[in-house]
């Protein structure tokens, strides 16, 4: 049995008598109502299975977790090609403090070789 938990919450003085009478045609309370709108709305942002495990995540909370990542992990991540491209990335030019247009460029490279195979 899932426990309830009282909560306050404040909204426009117009919105809640429509909300109330809304609640009342459907035969629920507003806290059901309320509660349910809640539950739809997580189910629609939640991310689809098979997503990445950054999917929904701040760049601030996956840089913070590449932080903790040792080189090994790194390397593996890298070289995960289920992984979105971007998402491979993160971190591997870490060591560079001054990365150019060049470098850039030879990563882009890179990745079209690894996508397409040699194009020259």
């Amino acid at each position: 049995m899932q426990t309830k938990t009282k909560l306050t919450v404040t909204i426009d003085s117009e919105v809640l008598p429509r909300a109330k009478e809304h609640a009342r045609s459907l035969g629920v309370s507003l806290s059901s109502l309320i509660e349910e709108a809640l539950r739809e709305t997580l189910q629609a942002d939640a991310p689809a299975d098979g997503t990445s495990w950054a999917a929904g995540k701040t760049i601030e909370e996956v840089m913070a977790y590449l932080d903790d990542e040792t080189d090994e992990e790194r390397r593996t991540r890298w070289e995960d090609k289920s992984l979105p491209f971007g998402t491979r990335l993160l971190g591997q030019i870490r060591g560079f403090s001054h990365l150019t247009d060049e470098d850039l460029d030879d990563l882009r490279r890179q990745r079209m070789v690894e996508k397409y195979r040699p194009f020259d």
